[in-house]
């Protein structure tokens, strides 16, 4: 398995972007993507067109579509669902997100603490929280400057809140990508891990939450439990393990690139425990937890320390599978 860079948000002129299918597409390859999602609002108009020019380029366009109602966004990747956003209600949102799922999309929640109406209708989510906590992935980072800021610190701490509950909901961004961005302000990315960049492995992948989103920084990260490694996203047999992390920059990202790392938190539901890092160098730290264990990593870049990059959980007990993945993302544990 390796990690392959994402987008999962994606839209063209099919809906309000400045892109046409084929110009997005372009735009990918030239950025060095292996896989994007389309995701036009409440519309798949421009789907076919994508695929095609995807296969041309040698870039995976997966079918998708952002449910776009008046009391939150999703995104849904797989293109084989039947649900229509009209039909999404506030009462039955959580029984659609099932549907789809059901019909073997993944389903996400959309830049939930985003500036709402009057900007945006509906981009904040006001959906109950128990009426989405069944949703595979969350945007933990959306659009532009994702670590920084109000909404990034709230749907961080969301995240982490649903985590506690004992759900297993991954974490991913979304660039919301509209327009070229031919000098883009600062954006992250989501990288998947699967066994290659094919729609059905990039999909497997999110479905188990194998994912970790980064400004700027490539994050090799491992649980080693009665010795055995798991990747990303899994359900360890007990929750003791020695988290291994090893970090590279990504050199070709377009924007400002961390100068320096400075730190590894490994977050669980226990407390935190912090160790130095610098980039090239594994570091392995023993931690003990009852529901999850997040890895951030932290780093210098403009010359402030930011936060660089936040893995999906790793989880303890619960049902897995061979390979110690999660069998049905969104589950509590």
């Amino acid at each position: 398995m390796r990690f392959f860079r994402c987008e999962l948000h994606t839209h063209t002129t099919s809906s309000d972007g400045s892109m046409s299918p084929e110009e997005l597409v372009d735009r990918a390859v030239e950025c060095g993507y292996d896989a994007i999602v389309l995701t036009d609002h409440n519309t798949v108009a421009g789907v076919k067109r994508a695929i095609s020019a995807g296969k041309n380029r040698g870039l995976t366009v997966i079918p998708g579509i952002e449910w776009t109602t008046f009391w939150g966004h999703f995104t849904v990747t797989g293109g084989t669902s039947d649900v229509l956003w009209r039909d999404i209600t506030p009462q039955n949102v959580d029984a659609m997100i099932k549907r789809a799922q059901e019909k073997g999309d993944v389903v996400a929640v959309a830049h939930p603490k985003r500036m709402g109406f009057p900007l945006c209708s509906g981009c904040h989510c006001d959906y109950d929280p128990c009426k989405i906590k069944g949703a595979n992935n969350y945007e933990v980072w959306s659009h532009y400057y994702p670590n920084e800021g109000v909404a990034a610190r709230q749907q961080r701490e969301q995240w982490y809140s649903l985590l506690s509950e004992g759900l297993r909901i991954g974490a991913v961004y979304g660039y919301d990508w509209h327009r070229r961005d031919d000098v883009p302000p600062s954006y992250a990315y989501t990288y998947v891990g699967a066994e290659s960049a094919s729609e059905k492995d990039i999909l497997s992948g999110l479905g188990r939450g194998t994912t970790y989103i980064t400004v700027g920084v490539l994050a090799d990260c491992a649980a080693v439990c009665e010795g055995r490694e798991y990747p990303i996203g899994s359900v360890l047999p007990k929750g003791e393990a020695e988290i291994s992390v090893l970090c590279e920059r990504i050199e070709d990202y377009r924007s400002d690139k961390p100068d320096e790392l400075t730190r590894a938190e490994i977050r669980t539901d226990k407390g935190v425990t912090s160790a130095p890092i610098r980039f090239g160098e594994r570091i392995k730290v023993k931690t003990t937890f009852e529901k999850y264990c997040v890895v951030e990593i932290y780093g210098k870049r403009k010359r402030e320390e930011q936060l660089l990059a936040i893995t999906s959980a790793f989880y303890a007990g619960g049902i897995c599978d061979d390979h110690g993945t999660r069998r049905s993302a969104g589950n509590r544990a």
